[in-house]
C-alpha cells in the first residue's frame, strides 16, 4: 500500500508531463479500439451481403464443379436434387435449401450484345434464403412466380445497353449437352451490387422457369448448386461438417463452401485487417516511445530522489517495483479513458456510418470483446516493456552517484 501511495504522489508531482503521456497512451488506445471496430465493421458488412445476398452461409456443388463448368457442365449437375434437399433439412440449424443454376452466355436487343453471367434461383425459397438480395434494386421490380420470363440485369450492365423496363432479350447460350441454345425474356428490373462493379456488369437473375431450365438449358430435374441458409451463423463451421459427413456416408462427389471461404470476403476483409495490423503497429510503437522517453525525463530529474530512497534502506528490487507500479497505473488509466474515447466514437459512427468506396458501401464499426481486450492489452504491454530499459538504468546506479548527480 506504502508504495501506491509513493507511486500516485510520484505522478500528480509532475503533472505536465503525466498529463501529456496519459494523453498519449489515451489517444492512441483510442485509436486502437476504433481501427479494430471499423475492421469488425467491414468484416460484419462482408459477411451479411455474402450470407443475404450471394450465396447463403453454405453453397453445396459438385467436387468438379470448377473444372468442368464451362466445358462440360453435364458432368456437375445434381440430378434429382429433391431427396437430397429434404435430407439436408433435417441436419440441425439448416433453414432452407435453394436449388441455383449457374451460367452464362450473350445477351442481345436490336444490334447489341453482351457476354452476361446467369444466376437461375427457385423462387419458392429464394426469400428465405438471401433475404437480401434485392436490397440495392434500382428500377422496376424483383423476381415473382407470375412473371417467369422477367429478369433482374445488374445496372451497369443496362446502363451500357441503354435497357429500359420491359425491353425483351434474347439470351444465347448452350445446353448442358454442349448444343447451341436461345430463349426470349424481358427486363424486369435493374439492380446495384457494390461490392463488385466488375460483376454488376454482366449479372443477369432469373428464375428456374421452363425459359431457362428447359429451352436454354436442357437441364431436366437439375440445378448446378444448393444454397443453404442456417438460423444462426455462429453454427456455419458444425453444420458444413454435418453435411460434410453425410456427402461421405452417401459417396456423393460433394463439396462444401462456407460463406467465409468466398474469394471477395477474403480479399477485402484482408486488406483492411493488414492496413489494421499495420496501424496497430505504428500506434503501439508511438506509445511505447512517448512513455518510455517521459520515463527517461522522469529518472534524471528524480535521480538525487531514488539516491536517497536507496540511502534509506530502499533495495534494487523495491525501487523496480516502485517505478513499474508508476508505469501500470499511467498504462492502465490510459487504457481505461482510451477504451471509454474509442467507445464513444465507435457509437457515434454506428449512427452515421462511414462511406467506403471500395465495397460502395457505408460501414458501421462493430464491438467485439476480443478486439477491445487487444486495443487495450498489447499497449499496456508494451508500455511496461518500454519502462524495462529507464528501469534497468536507474537499478544500476551506486547510491553514490545517485546522490551526487547535477
Amino acid at each position: 500500500m506504502i508504495f501506491m501511495n509513493l507511486a500516485w504522489h510520484n505522478l500528480l508531482r509532475n503533472q505536465t508531463r503525466s498529463m501529456a503521456t496519459l494523453a498519449a497512451i489515451t489517444l492512441g488506445i483510442a485509436m486502437l479500439v476504433f481501427t479494430n471496430g471499423f475492421t469488425n465493421g467491414i468484416s460484419a458488412n462482408m459477411s451479411d451481403t455474402i450470407i443475404k445476398q450471394i450465396d447463403g452461409h453454405i453453397r453445396i456443388e459438385h467436387r468438379d464443379y470448377k473444372k468442368f463448368f464451362m466445358s462440360d457442365p453435364e458432368k456437375i449437375v445434381l440430378q434429382d436434387y429433391s431427396s437430397l434437399v429434404a435430407q439436408l433439412r433435417k441436419i440441425p440449424h439448416v433453414q432452407a435449401v435453394m436449388p441455383r443454376v449457374m451460367f452464362g452466355g450473350l445477351l442481345g436487343i436490336r444490334e447489341k450484345n453482351s457476354t452476361f453471367i446467369g444466376s437461375a434461383n427457385e423462387l419458392a425459397t429464394l426469400q428465405q434464403v438471401l433475404p437480401d438480395y434485392g436490397s440495392h434494386l434500382v428500377s422496376g421490380a424483383l423476381l415473382s412466380e407470375t412473371d417467369p420470363n422477367g429478369v433482374v440485369l445488374g445496372a451497369a450492365l443496362a446502363e451500357s445497353l441503354h435497357l429500359n423496363i420491359n425491353d425483351e432479350l434474347v439470351l444465347l447460350s448452350k445446353t448442358i449437352h454442349g448444343e447451341q441454345s436461345n430463349t426470349l425474356v424481358h427486363v424486369r428490373g435493374t439492380i446495384r451490387f457494390p461490392t463488385d462493379k466488375l460483376l454488376e456488369e454482366s449479372l443477369l437473375l432469373s428464375s428456374l422457369s421452363p425459359a431457362i431450365r428447359e429451352d436454354l438449358l436442357d437441364l431436366g430435374n437439375g440445378a448446378s448448386q444448393l444454397i443453404v441458409r442456417l438460423d444462426d451463423t455462429a453454427t456455419t463451421a458444425e453444420t458444413a461438417q454435418a453435411i460434410e459427413r453425410l456427402f461421405a456416408e452417401q459417396h456423393l462427389p460433394l463439396q462444401v463452401t462456407v460463406w467465409y471461404d468466398n474469394p471477395s470476403f477474403s480479399r477485402i476483409v484482408g486488406v483492411f485487417n493488414g492496413i489494421g495490423g499495420v496501424v496497430m503497429i505504428i500506434l503501439v510503437l508511438m506509445v511505447g516511445i512517448i512513455t518510455s522517453n517521459a520515463l527517461l525525463m522522469a529518472f534524471f530529474e528524480r535521480m538525487r530522489e531514488i539516491g536517497t530512497l536507496r540511502a534509506i534502506g530502499m533495495n534494487r528490487f523495491q525501487l523496480s517495483l516502485l517505478l513499474y507500479l508508476e508505469t501500470c497505473m499511467l498504462g492502465l488509466t490510459g487504457a481505461i479513458s482510451g477504451l471509454i474515447l474509442g467507445l464513444a466514437m465507435i457509437f457515434i459512427t454506428q449512427f452515421i456510418g462511414i462511406p467506403i468506396g471500395v465495397i460502395g458501401e457505408s460501414v458501421y464499426p462493430a464491438i467485439k470483446l476480443s478486439s477491445l481486450l487487444t486495443s487495450s492489452l498489447v499497449p499496456v504491454f508494451f508500455i511496461l516493456l518500454a519502462a524495462y530499459l529507464p528501469i534497468q538504468a536507474s537499478k544500476k546506479l551506486s547510491v553514490i552517484e545517485a546522490l551526487n548527480y547535477q
